[in-house]
């Protein structure tokens, strides 16, 4: 794997026109336009191409083409610059991974590349939080998949390097019990996410470096550690990035990857795809696959916002609105001609852990009626539609942005994604200095903490409301994270993330006590236990 790229600050200070303001107190009444001119193209690093370096983007930001990804914000007065920053860390995220290795000019987002970008090279968080609850191995070090999984997809060692492992077939399974995907939200149940192709959506976690360091030298990887270092009255605090030498910061990437059947059909030229190893649910026997970026979260720890910065970007042909005309769309979770299927399912793959018959519907976000898992059916499809429109700040930044990386970049698949929303806070809550229980604040948010935020491949089932022991609320990423905490039963805070959930190594009597408060209705019902996916990296 290739470590992050962090630039030097003036370097970023160039990039996007920004000085070391801090974040103002308040959004202006009303926000600027998002300003089109760009500034004169420069010579492309690709003979006999144009290629614009930077382009002007709300009340104050220019956004570049390129990799260095902006480690705060500053000069934000609005949603339009929120979402332009927003923007700024999704090109440079996804700037490819070659570029920045030998100087080769890999373009930016060419159709059928498979090459991997700058956030693919990070850590995943299954190699940071082992089984074991033992350190994780250095940075940079490539996913080992087993040998067995290896010989059932057909590949050699060699020719698995750089595809994905893909094992998580949620997006919350695996981060509040790794042992378990019945709690997957909703807790009650299962919560995968089969596409209209037939197939499954995996989810993958990734941590920036300066994470993955603060991680690792305080030994937080291993969940007693979590529990000697709040014991110590030490508050867990992300690296927060600013305008100094190396400070990006801690950013989590939360990826959904769609498998794709027929990689050559021209459809896929629109989708960023990527080599991987995949579980087939059913048989849990590994398979090469190629698989399609269909979502992606960024979340990103800055001085000027420490209650953290959160994006959400999906591909464009996800999912309709909700009651609105499909149009002829390939959608990749919406069918207008649905039917209803039933399906027969071995007793302890039904939700109720009792059923042997159960119908998908049509009824859309509804989740599934089974797991799937060792035994169980294979996914089929689910009915998604999108219940909150594309904010309209978002969808203005993002038509200015691919404007310009059409000219830029002609063809690019990156054409095809947009924003969801950017949540952000105009007046921040301060890190806490000692550890505070869970859910921590979050004041002053933007939007409005009664707008939902969803990205219908990673919130399906929970786009409008949500409730994590607050009671229901409108959904949104701060719902959800707030409650965030270190593993264990102590419901001390994990500043917003759940990775460290993922911890093992607590005293036998503390894994009991987490066991005896995680039991399922489906588990009551008589599920001895839910299906669950095998672990394939070594």
């Amino acid at each position: 794997m290739t470590p992050s790229r962090t630039p030097p600050a003036l370097a970023l200070v160039a990039v996007l026109s920004l000085t070391a303001g801090c974040l103002k107190n308040a959004p202006s009444s009303e926000p600027a336009p998002v300003r089109e001119e760009a500034t004169p193209p420069r010579a492309a690093e690709a003979p006999g191409a144009a290629v614009p370096s930077s382009f002007s983007c709300g009340n104050t930001q220019t956004l570049q083409f390129g990799p260095d990804i902006p480690p705060d914000f500053s000069q934000v007065s609005s949603q339009v610059d929120a979402d332009c920053f927003a923007w700024q860390q999704f090109i440079a995220l996804n700037w490819p991974s070659a570029s920045m290795d030998g100087g080769v000019d890999a373009g930016f987002g060419t159709a059928g590349d498979l090459g991997a970008v700058q956030w693919q090279t990070w850590m995943d968080v299954a190699q940071v939080f082992l089984p074991d609850g033992g350190p994780p191995p250095a940075w940079g070090t490539a996913p080992q998949v087993d040998p067995a999984c290896l010989a059932e997809a057909g590949l050699t060692r060699v020719e698995a390097k750089g595809r994905l492992a893909l094992t998580v077939a949620s997006k919350f399974a695996e981060q509040f019990d790794p042992s378990s995907s019945a709690q997957a939200f909703p807790f009650s149940g299962p919560a995968w996410l089969g596409a209209q192709n037939g197939t499954n959506v995996w989810y993958d976690v990734r941590i920036s470096q300066p994470e993955f360091d603060y991680v690792v030298d305080a030994g937080l990887y291993n969940a007693a550690n979590q529990m000697a270092q709040a014991d110590a009255g030490v508050a867990l605090v992300l690296p927060q990035g600013s305008f100094q030498p190396n400070s990006v910061g801690a950013i989590e990437t939360k990826s959904a990857w769609m498998e794709v059947s027929t990689p050559t059909d021209e459809r896929w030229n629109r989708y960023k795809l990527a080599p991987a190893v995949v579980l087939d649910p059913s048989t849990q026997k590994c398979r090469a696959a190629t698989v399609a970026l269909v979502g992606l979260h960024i979340i990103h720890a800055t001085q000027s916002q420490p209650t953290l910065v959160w994006s959400t970007f999906e591909h464009v042909d996800n999912a309709p609105n909700h009651n609105a005309d499909a149009g002829t769309t390939q959608w990749n979770f919406y069918n207008a001609q649905c039917q209803p299927r039933t399906l027969s399912v071995p007793a302890n793959c039904s939700a109720d852990g009792g059923a042997t018959q159960v119908t998908v519907g049509c009824e859309p976000n509804t989740p599934p009626p089974y797991f799937i898992g060792n035994g169980c059916p294979a996914p089929s499809a689910v009915q998604v539609t999108r219940l909150t429109p594309i904010d309209k700040t978002a969808a203005e930044v993002t038509a200015t942005v691919q404007q310009h990386l059409r000219q830029a970049y002609p063809g690019s698949v990156w054409e095809n994604y947009l924003l969801v929303n950017t949540l952000w806070s105009t007046g921040p809550s301060p890190s806490p200095t000692k550890p505070k229980k869970a859910p921590l604040p979050f004041a002053a948010p933007t939007p409005s903490g009664s707008l939902p935020i969803a990205n219908t491949t990673m919130e399906t089932y929970i786009q409008q409301t949500a409730d994590f022991g607050q009671g229901a609320k409108a959904s949104n990423c701060i719902v959800c994270h707030a409650s965030a905490t270190i593993q264990g039963p102590s419901g001390i805070a994990s500043d917003f993330s759940f990775i460290f959930g993922l911890a093992q190594g607590l005293p036998p009597a503390n894994q009991a006590m987490i066991k005896s408060k995680r039991v399922t209705p489906a588990i009551k019902a008589g599920q001895l236990h839910p299906p669950r996916m095998r672990r394939i990296l070594q």
